[in-house]
């Protein structure tokens, strides 16, 4: 009797961890693509990326499964393994997982080699960029 009690605490334990931690990740992913979107949709990635259309390249940061929905100008943005054109990788996003404030993003735009560097800040529950830095390869 005592072991059956034990397993089931454990499984419910264990099932209200995993949901804990599915929230967290969706709260971040949100978060993830609200960035996104002020990015792209910035005057600072307009100086650099010229296409009508947006494509990220696809990587361990940003990859095809990552349930986001970033729009520039109602088009949405798509993640491709492979692209012909210009498009953007995603080469840094530092933001921490609780209550964030701040977040740090570097993008590549290719084939033009513009290295795009931007440091956001939540100010009053909104994301704007505080600084940004761009850098021609």
């Amino acid at each position: 009797m005592k072991i059956k009690l034990i397993v089931c605490t454990l499984f419910c334990f264990s099932t209200f961890v995993t949901n804990a931690q599915m929230t967290d990740l969706e709260k971040y992913n949100k978060e993830k693509e609200v960035i996104l979107s002020i990015i792209i949709n910035s005057v600072q990635f307009d100086s650099v990326y010229s296409s009508k259309q947006v494509y990220f390249k696809a990587n361990e940061l940003l990859s095809i499964d990552t349930p986001i929905c970033v729009k520039k100008d109602k088009k949405k943005v798509k993640i491709k393994n492979e692209i012909n054109g210009q498009y953007v990788v995603v080469g840094d996003f530092t933001m921490p997982k609780v209550n964030p404030q701040t977040a740090r993003v570097q993008l590549e735009i290719l084939p033009q080699e513009y290295l795009l560097n931007l440091r956001l800040e939540k100010v009053k529950g909104t994301w704007t960029i505080t600084n940004h830095l761009i850098m021609k390869d």
